[in-house]
């Protein structure tokens, strides 16, 4: 009958009409029909399946089953009730009613182990008491939740060690749960909407992000993608990594015999050899949800619990079942369908069953102290668990150590993005830190659509990932007070061919100045971190009028075109650190006084070659990091060639810049930064050495080319004379309060010009003073305040709130 009822129990999990309607008909025919409850589909109200519970020992005893009064069944009524709310049945023993039959000479200790929500943590209690009380298992056999923890301890792992991993990191949100019937979790990258979001950095916009693929029979397919892929795709996946590899460190042969309850092809139950593949396969996470009629189906649907095939006089069962007798079930409709029809199968079962009878408290430990209850509970009543006794403390017991380092095998994925992917793999990682950080890495490329690990037995860790064409469309503005709104639009396509490839073209609009960006990038060359990219620039930037009219005219640029190509040959050292080649080859023009200057334009050709080291710690650089420290280091020469009435040329000279900046955050709101910057420029001329560059003869021009010191936010907007030179030493500190959105901030810093600029109207020394406050959403920043800047004679006038300079910008964005 055990069998039958078995292969019906399975075969509903596919939940398909006919097949549950004959089903349910045999059902009502077997001997405990009557147990069904009033409610919709679910059998079993709490009475009657205690009352079928007690009234089947007997049953079970006639068929001989019952050895060393270790027949013992559920009782709702018997048992006390401890302090922390949870107790255990008592058992029921009608053995003297009948006679038993002879009892082999040796009895040998089956523990089985079943699935449910809390099933690791019980089981984990119950496993503590059998080391506590020194209860003998000869061999193991379990399903779903059951299966990871008993393959553990079959192993030879010891509770505590298995409750560290348990609690790692990676796998605790995962750990109990029935996952394979979630969804809403699952980041959804498909779909049919069109949907407008608002872009995560950069310039403010709305934008859509979707790839394209290419069906089996040849049709193009549009992918919508999110802007931000979210955790849940590499939690999921490294937790999948540490689940399998919790079981692959540990010792090949198992410390004692370890059985799998699983489903063959046609939907019955089967005990095969516990294989970490099939482990794996049994619990009821993500990568198992499917059809209960393959092999793959998790154990919450193929069985829910792990009981013995057939009754054996050689054997004691071990039952130890992880819902509580008088808590009502949960789940979903199927689940709980399939615990209530599984729990009546209880009564039928020869040997000890551990149960609680009740769990008020639903934390991990009064989960795990309950499965100890319940052990020490029912080793009072039967003798048969404490006939003999075993040692668990000899030996030495496996560690929960992680696994010391990873080879990533990507043998699976198409020759055009295997040497990309594998540039993401940093060798120097050890542990679980080389697929953590190769997965945050990955991820982070819009042109790669998944991620999944798969870990082979010699520590081999397949990788799985696809990338198709990925699209961004944006549009949206920014501006200021002194450069006016402007309208912006762009599109971009990433594709990964051997190397990485992004093609962007940007543009903006705002009246008086415009400008066309394309930029191509490519990346990973060599299977490295090398990069190349190339952009262009054609600008035409005009300052309003009330800001231009508040130059004096000696220094006015009515406005200033750019043809600029820049391009850069970079090497990413590590994620944090990058060194670049960088070129600029130049076409500038800038419309002069034509009441002071004869020629209303002037043509510039400025060359620049560059080596720039970057480094950067935190996730958010710039102005407004709030932890973290960063270094910008440029060396390299400029030349620059003009037009007047003729060609003339500035000779080469050399430049030197040096940023660096450190935050410190005492409190999750607060952040506290400290800077230091200097830069210099240098011309060799004979019998005088290394002087400043020469002259233009220009005001404007001279202005244009000389350094520019960044010493706040709004400071580098627009052409500054006091922080122009050609060699100048910063210091900057920083503080802010912020919140989610919004934070106020002050900035000061101060400046010394070792030139002596002659454009400059302020002493040499300068301080500089900008309180703001800001408010970002995703990349909706607007940043408003006021700045200041005076010298030594006039640094009392920084009370004056009348001399500031209001200024407000929308966007980062810089030309």
């Amino acid at each position: 009958m055990r069998l039958t009822l078995r292969a019906w129990l399975n075969a509903f999990c596919s939940l398909n009409g006919a097949a549950f309607f004959a089903a349910f008909l045999s059902l009502s025919f077997w001997g405990g029909a009557e147990a069904f409850a009033q409610e919709g589909m679910l059998p079993f109200d709490e009475t009657q399946e205690m009352a079928l519970t007690d009234s089947s020992s007997v049953d079970s005893v006639s068929r001989g089953s019952a050895v060393m009064d270790s027949v013992a069944t559920d009782s709702a009524l018997a048992g006390p009730v401890s302090s922390d709310s949870v107790s255990s049945a008592s058992i029921v023993n009608d053995s003297s009613a009948v006679v038993t039959p002879a009892l082999p000479k040796t009895v040998k200790n089956v523990l089985y182990l079943g699935g449910g929500d809390h099933s690791p943590w019980y089981h984990l209690g119950v496993l503590y008491a059998i080391e506590e009380f020194g209860i003998p298992v000869d061999s193991v056999v379990a399903t779903s939740w059951g299966a990871w923890v008993g393959a553990l301890w079959a192993k030879g792992v010891s509770p505590d060690e298995i409750q560290r991993i348990m609690l790692d990191s990676t796998i605790a949100p995962y750990v109990g749960r029935n996952l394979t019937a979630e969804t809403a979790g699952l980041s959804q990258e498909g779909g049919d909407a069109f949907e407008w979001a608002l872009s995560e950095d950069g310039i403010p916009s709305l934008r859509k992000r979707f790839s394209v693929s290419r069906t089996d029979d040849g049709h193009l397919v549009q992918n919508r993608k999110p802007l931000v892929r979210d955790s849940v795709p590499s939690g999921r996946a490294l937790a999948k990594l540490r689940f399998q590899e919790s079981l692959y460190r540990q010792p090949i042969q198992y410390a004692r015999p370890f059985s799998l309850v699983g489903c063959d092809e046609n939907a019955t139950a089967e005990f095969r050899s516990g294989s970490v593949d099939e482990i794996i396969k049994s619990l009821p996470l993500w990568w198992n949800d499917g059809d209960v009629s393959v092999k793959r189906a998790s154990g919450e649907l193929c069985p829910f619990y792990a009981l013995p095939a057939e009754d054996r006089l050689d054997e004691l069962s071990i039952i130890v079942v992880a819902d509580p007798l008088r808590n009502p079930p949960v789940g979903d409709v199927r689940n709980r369908l399939l615990r209530k029809m599984e729990s009546a199968q209880l009564s039928n079962q020869p040997g000890v069953i551990i149960r609680s009878h009740a769990i008020s408290d639903t934390s991990r430990n009064a989960w795990i102290q309950a499965g100890f209850s319940a052990v020490e509970q029912r080793r009072t009543s039967h003798p048969a668990l404490s006939s003999r006794k075993v040692d668990y403390g000899n030996g030495r017991r496996p560690a929960a150590k992680s696994w010391f380092r990873f080879s990533p095998s990507l043998d699976s994925l198409r020759s055009s993005i295997h040497a990309a992917v594998r540039s993401y793999w940093t060798e120097a990682d050890t542990g679980l830190a080389g697929p953590r950080n190769f997965a945050g890495a990955i991820l982070k490329n819009p042109a790669y659509d998944s991620l999944d690990f798969f870990m082979g037995a010699t520590g081999d860790l397949f990788v799985e990932t696809v990338s198709h064409p990925t699209f961004d469309l944006a549009v949206g503005g920014f501006g200021s007070n002194v450069v006016g709104p402007q309208a912006y639009a762009e599109g971009s396509v990433r594709y990964v061919d051997h190397v990485e490839l992004q093609l962007t073209l940007a543009g903006f609009w705002g009246g008086n100045s415009y400008g066309v960006m394309p930029r191509l990038d490519i990346s990973k060359l060599l299977g490295l971190g090398w990069g190349v990219s190339l952009d262009f620039a054609f600008l035409r930037l005009q300052p309003l009028r009330s800001y231009y009219n508040s130059l004096p005219w000696n220094l006015k640029v009515g406005h200033e075109e750019r043809m600029d190509l820049n391009l850069s040959m970079y090497y990413e050292i590590d994620s944090r650190q990058k060194i670049a080649a960088e070129f600029l080859f130049g076409s500038r023009t800038y419309e002069l006084d034509t009441l002071h200057y004869r020629n209303g334009e002037v043509v510039t050709y400025p060359v620049s070659p560059m080596l720039h080291y970057s480094y950067e710690s935190s996730g958010e650089s710039g102005w407004f990091a709030e932890d973290g420290a960063g270094v910008d280091v440029m060396a390299g020469m400029e030349s620059i060639g003009y037009r007047f009435d003729i060609m003339d040329l500035v000779p080469i000279y050399w430049k030197i810049l040096v940023d660096g900046r450190l935050v410190y955050s005492p409190h999750p709101n607060v952040s506290l930064g400290i800077g230091v910057a200097g830069g210099i420029e240098r011309y060799h001329e004979d019998g005088f050495g290394y002087v400043s560059p020469k002259s233009f003869e220009c005001g404007p021009l001279d202005l244009a080319y000389r350094l520019h010191a960044q010493a706040t936010p709004w400071s580098t907007e627009w052409y500054n004379r006091e922080l122009s030179s050609h060699e100048y030493g910063m210091l900057r500190a920083n503080g802010g309060v912020h919140g989610k959105h919004l934070g106020a901030w002050i900035f000061v810093a101060y400046y010394h010009d070792f030139e002596d600029s002659p454009l400059a109207e302020l002493d040499v020394d300068k301080f500089v003073v900008e309180p703001a406050v800001r408010f970002v959403y995703k990349s909706m920043v607007l940043y408003m305040g006021l700045n200041r800047i005076v010298d030594k004679d006039s640094f009392k006038e920084l009370r004056n709130l009348s001399d500031y300079s209001y200024f407000i910008r929308v966007g980062n964005y810089s030309f």
